[in-house]
């Protein structure tokens, strides 16, 4: 009896044994499964990296090319301001010059007057033409104002008009922030099976 009972002792400690080896391979095969997934995973990641800094650099050129263009827009606005206050000033000088005309006509009428009507006449020819030649030389002016206004707001609408706010930026910034909060998820998710793995 007491032969048997030292023959059953011995088969379990054997089999104890057994299951702590297969326990400990099992183990092993488990952390190289999971060395190996991570290292296959390391590509993937990086490929991620590389998208979110790229799409980071996207948005950071067109940040610059945006106050680029508002500074040239400021640049060309001052500039056109400058031409306004210019031909201000000249439409300013003749209409200065045609009000001292008016005020030392009478004057010189008199003068002319009495002296016979052939130089009134010839006065009044002249006086004529001199304010003809003002009032074409004023409209002249005022066209090339409208002009230069025209053409400059064309260029600026061409040059700038992607640039206004709600095109550009707008597209601009819903780009950057969708490759961003997707590259965090993807980032997250893969950070979270390797974990899993390792713990599992």
């Amino acid at each position: 009896m007491a032969i048997r009972k030292s023959k059953i002792n011995i088969d379990t400690e054997e089999r104890s044994d057994f299951d702590n080896m297969m326990n400990d391979v099992e183990n092993e095969v488990e952390e190289q499964q999971a060395e190996d997934g991570l290292v296959n995973r390391v590509s993937e990641l990086k490929q991620l990296s590389e998208d979110i800094d790229k799409a980071t650099n996207t948005f950071i050129n067109a940040a610059l090319e945006l106050e680029s263009a508002i500074q040239q827009y400021q640049r060309a606005e001052s500039k056109l301001g400058g031409a306004v206050t210019t031909i201000s000033k000249k439409v300013d000088t003749i209409n200065q010059h045609i009000d001292k005309v008016l005020e030392n006509a009478p004057t010189k009428l008199k003068v002319s007057v009495n002296v016979n009507d052939a130089d009134w006449q010839k006065i009044q020819e002249l006086f004529a033409k001199e304010r003809q030649w003002m009032t074409a030389q004023m409209q002249t002016h005022i066209r090339e104002v409208n002009s230069m206004f025209a053409d400059e707001r064309k260029k600026v609408r061409e040059r700038y008009k992607e640039y206004d706010g709600c095109y550009l930026g707008h597209y601009a910034q819903w780009f950057f922030w969708f490759f961003f909060t997707f590259g965090i998820f993807v980032v997250a998710g893969g950070v979270g099976m390797i974990i899993a793995q390792n713990y599992t």
